[in-house]
């Protein structure tokens, strides 16, 4: 029996729950193997025992994940359950969709649930997962076919969505090393409206960013993918969009080139408030851009952290109000953190030597109040900013608005 084979067996099924069940009660791996050796074979053992593992991990995705199929490198690589149904919004209704290169069914999930769907892929392995997948969802019209691209015939629909392999040869940001690379898939969509999925430091040539819209995806704190948007009649091409999914709605901000990297002023003095934007803001080269936005401006020159004086409720940054700052000298940090009797704390740095911050996070504290610490350039140099998170942004949380234009 293969591996895929046995995995879709209730067998399986029984055996990852109790893989689950034992990891939560914090039980030993290899002694949850040596129970399982007791009823099956060591390579089933091996296969509950990852599958279970994934299950759980998986749970920051997917709401039904404890039924679900996954290899660790398609669990890593899939979007996430509400980033793909974001994504499956931005196409038009009543369209025939294929996601080519679907791996486990990531964002054929969020695809299927709104449109007629094809979910494509080279490897059986993936096509049976994406299958099964797809069944845990309860889609309701799709079908699954072991192809590659070129193989596969997309006269019959009318969008595409693609997730290439970018792990061929090694992990790779670099767009004609993907299969099937930008170049054939470029050749081969004709006029389809197309997203294709990319690492977030993906960068694309020149010539090739003037034809397209790039959007930065970011959820739970990170930035997730970029989509490379062609012919989208929402999303004009040449501009960037930065897009930051919550469980409260989705805020996005879009500027054209130009307009993104006009540069924004470097503060005199820090103001009552410090940002920082969200990693998807900061993948999109867009923190000079959301400055101006917000009317805000950079702590110093190459540092990502921002400075103004109202706090912001934002999920494209988090809003912390200052508390004190200080040249970064090791004993003047150690005395306000005695002074201010600091316990806990939360350091975070940008464009700081590593030797130095490690210094810093070994400061001994023995007091009870939980700080965050930011260690950062400032026109005076050096600095540790001693602040907190206001209530209203403890966790930061985002409001449902449209998208703000900075073109």
């Amino acid at each position: 029996m293969s591996k895929i084979e046995w995995l879709l067996t209730k067998r399986a099924e029984e055996c990852a729950a109790f893989v689950r069940e034992q990891l939560l009660a914090n039980e030993n791996i290899l002694r949850i193997l040596k129970r399982l050796r007791k009823s099956i074979s060591p390579a089933e053992a091996a296969m509950a025992v990852e599958l279970g593992s994934l299950q759980l991990r998986a749970r920051t995705k997917f709401s039904r994940a404890e039924r679900m199929l996954f290899t660790k490198t398609s669990l890593e690589q899939s979007s996430s359950e509400r980033l793909a149904s974001y994504k499956a919004s931005r196409f038009p209704r009543a369209q025939k969709i294929a996601d080519v290169c679907c791996g486990i069914g990531g964002d054929a999930i969020g695809i299927g649930q709104a449109h007629e769907m094809a979910a494509v892929d080279q490897q059986d392995l993936f096509c049976r997962m994406a299958e099964h997948n797809l069944n845990v969802y309860e889609v309701p019209k799709f079908k699954v076919l072991n192809q590659s691209f070129a193989d596969f015939d997309i006269v019959d629909y009318d969008c595409l969505h693609f997730d290439p392999d970018r792990r061929v040869a090694g992990r790779t940001v670099l767009p004609n090393d993907f299969s099937p690379s930008i170049d054939e898939i470029l050749s081969g969509i004709g006029r389809r409206l197309t997203a294709i999925k990319v690492a977030p430091a993906s960068n694309l040539p020149h010539d090739l960013r003037e034809m397209v819209h790039r959007e930065w995806i970011g959820e739970r704190r990170e930035a997730k993918q970029q989509v490379i948007w062609l012919n989208h009649p929402e999303y004009p091409r040449g501009a960037v969009t930065c897009t930051v999914i919550t469980g409260r709605g989705v805020e996005q901000l879009t500027f054209a080139n130009e307009a993104q990297f006009r540069p924004a002023q470097i503060a005199d003095h820090l103001g009552d408030y410090v940002y920082e934007p969200h990693a998807a803001v900061i993948a999109a080269r867009m923190i000079s851009g959301l400055a101006r936005d917000y009317g805000l401006q950079r702590v110093g020159q190459g540092t990502a952290y921002l400075t103004g004086d109202r706090p912001i409720d934002s999920s494209l940054l988090a809003t912390f109000k200052v508390e004190v700052s200080s040249p970064l000298y090791l004993e003047k940090i150690a005395e306000l953190v005695r002074q201010n009797e600091y316990g806990e704390i939360e350091w975070k740095k940008r464009s700081v030597e590593q030797e130095t911050y490690e210094q810093l996070k070994r400061i001994r504290t023995r007091g009870v109040r939980k700080v965050t610490a930011i260690v950062t350039p400032t026109p005076r140099g050096p600095a540790v900013i001693f602040c907190h998170r206001p209530p209203s942004s403890e966790p930061p949380q985002a409001k449902s608005s449209p998208a703000k234009n900075g073109v």
